[in-house]
């Protein structure tokens, strides 16, 4: 059965249009088997046979996907939902909403921006008519639910929602992005980006669908105009957004049947007359699309007759004009040519697509110093490694949450080592990779860089997360006491003025057994509460000998830098 979303309330698509201002939508029927039909690849081509690692699966279209497991990240649990007719109230007493500048506007609500009262830090709440929304309700908390498991670099945050059923709006606190989306900064790239430029976006891109596609997630909407930035500047950082569209999956249930997306970004296989399954692979098809126009400032299969584009998408070869690509690489030719084949089999999945020839020689994201050259120079965080490693249980969680509520904008120079340490673009840090960025430290024992990681590991995934290397980073910095305060609020989830044992079971998801939070519960009082006094203790503990703070941190980094 089709679905027909072209308002999309849901997920904040009312009235969102592509360059040519289509609309995201479900395709139309078509009289067309596409069983009965020989696709060549895009090339004209054989397809080049692809021999997966064990880390990957063959899907039933003969897809190597990328899926590995859907486990949420650990801060998925710092994400929280309040509901009740005096929703807006609690929301209120957290947040500076008057005045607030608006953002952006919708059929279905508004985004503006408003103050978090402990803290001063901005945000971007979205404003959401639940009147408008109607049966789309439940998609909009799936959406929701959805972004809530992801902690990447290069993927907006939520941090918290308010659903007021008296005022009947939702209310979602998001990381403030005042940027503008990539399709309005290609208005002044008519003709495309630079190689380097756009080689440099499309490894963000990736890396951002690796770590998706990795933790059970497919955006199904990959777009120009879901990725936005973080702020005005020309290397601001890039943000993927909007997963009104994406569906969670597992390892061995990775069939989709919804016939859904933005048509220019379409895969072939999502025009077929009746519903038929696909997979992952729809996410690369659109990731290629990006690309090609990212390079030329054109689609690569474009008609204002939808039934046209559709048969154009699913037979015409992809073709490379000399007018828009004679000045372009034939890396990058066969870079889009890669992604965009007709057979869902002949794909690159994202992991080989960042190891594609025209991704190593065009891409900066990783040229220049390595990882363990930058954490050489900088004392400071290795010091922090290690003070992390001796910290209490409730201190780790502590860092953990104040470093997930941290405005990313702050911390631009610790994003960019975490990007240099993950070497192959997958969201996360790996032990082998964590050795290498300290290999200039042969004083620390390997044992000892062993513990470190598993410390830092605090869900024990056997990866490090990007919210879980922030915290570990902070561990002896001095940390305001707005911070502090907002981090046991977050953690006093009945908002009694203590932290107790219910209230950690219910802030970590029921993530962690009775032994764990036992130790995180060390200080308590005789009651088995921890108020914010004894709190803030724990937090500063091991940060008395230093003066410096996460900010600080930071500007070091950045002074750094530009003195290379």
């Amino acid at each position: 059965m089709l679905r027909l979303r072209g308002a999309g309330c849901a997920s904040s698509k009312a009235g969102a249009a592509d360059r040519t201002g289509e609309g995201v939508t479900s395709p139309p029927q078509l009289d067309i088997d596409i069983n009965k039909l020989e696709a060549k690849n895009d090339s004209g081509s054989e397809a080049r046979p692809n021999d997966p690692p064990a880390s990957q699966r063959v899907t039933s279209s003969g897809y190597i996907s990328d899926l590995q497991s859907d486990r949420p990240a650990f801060t998925h649990a710092f994400v929280h939902s309040h509901a009740g007719r005096n929703a807006q109230s609690e929301l209120l007493k957290t947040y500076e909403t008057e005045g607030g500048t608006v953002l952006g506007r919708g059929a279905c609500g508004s985004v503006v921006a408003v103050k978090h009262r402990t803290t001063g830090e901005l945000f971007a709440m979205k404003v959401i008519s639940l009147d408008t929304v109607g049966g789309s309700l439940d998609e909009l908390k799936r959406e929701i639910e959805i972004q809530r498991n992801l902690d990447h670099p290069n993927i907006c945050k939520i941090f918290e929602c308010y659903e007021d059923r008296g005022a009947q709006e939702m209310y979602i606190i998001m990381e403030i992005c005042t940027g503008g989306s990539l399709v309005s900064r290609m208005k002044t790239h008519r003709h495309g980006y630079g190689e380097r430029a756009a080689a440099t976006l499309v490894e963000k891109m990736l890396s951002s669908v690796i770590y998706c596609h990795h933790h059970g997630v497919v955006h199904r909407d990959i777009k120009l105009d879901n990725f936005i930035y973080e702020n005005e500047s020309e290397d601001a950082e890039l943000k993927l957004i909007d997963f009104g569209f994406a569906a969670e999956i597992a390892p061995g249930k990775e069939a989709m049947w919804d016939q859904l997306g933005t048509p220019s970004y379409m895969a072939p296989e999502l025009w077929g007359a009746e519903e038929a399954e696909y997979d992952s692979s729809v996410d690369m098809w659109a990731l290629g699309v990006v690309t090609y126009m990212l390079l030329s400032g054109k689609r690569p299969f474009h008609h204002q007759d939808k039934r046209e584009k559709a048969r154009m998408i699913r037979h015409d070869p992809l073709r490379f004009p000399h007018s828009e690509w004679d000045h372009i690489s034939q890396e990058a030719k066969d870079f889009c040519s890669a992604l965009m084949q007709k057979k869902p089999r002949d794909r690159l999945p994202a992991t080989s697509a960042k190891d594609h020839p025209w991704i190593k020689h065009a891409s900066n994201l990783h040229r220049g110093e390595d990882a363990a050259h930058d954490i050489a120079r900088h004392n400071e965080i290795v010091e922090s490694l290690e003070a992390f490693c001796e910290a209490d249980d409730l201190k780790k969680l502590a860092l953990e949450v104040i470093a997930y509520e941290m405005p990313p904008s702050k911390l631009d120079e610790l994003r960019k080592l975490f990007v240099k340490m993950d070497v192959d673009d997958s969201g996360t840090v790996s032990l082998a990779e964590f050795k290498k960025a300290m290999s200039l430290h042969p004083e620390i024992p390997q044992a000892r860089i062993e513990q470190m990681f598993h410390d830092m590991d605090i869900d024990h995934s056997g990866e490090v997360e990007y919210s879980e290397f922030i915290a570990a980073t902070q561990s002896a910095q001095k940390h305001s006491t707005a911070s502090m305060m907002a981090a046991f609020n977050t953690l006093d989830t009945d908002k009694d003025g203590y932290i107790t044992r219910q209230d950690l079971v219910i802030a970590l998801d029921h993530q962690m057994d009775n032994k764990v939070i036992d130790q995180m519960l060390e200080h308590a009082d005789a009651s088995g509460r921890v108020n914010f006094q004894t709190f803030k203790k724990t937090v500063l503990s091991g940060a008395k000998n230093t003066k410096t703070s996460p900010n600080e941190v930071v500007q070091k980094l950045t002074t750094s830098t530009e003195k290379k």
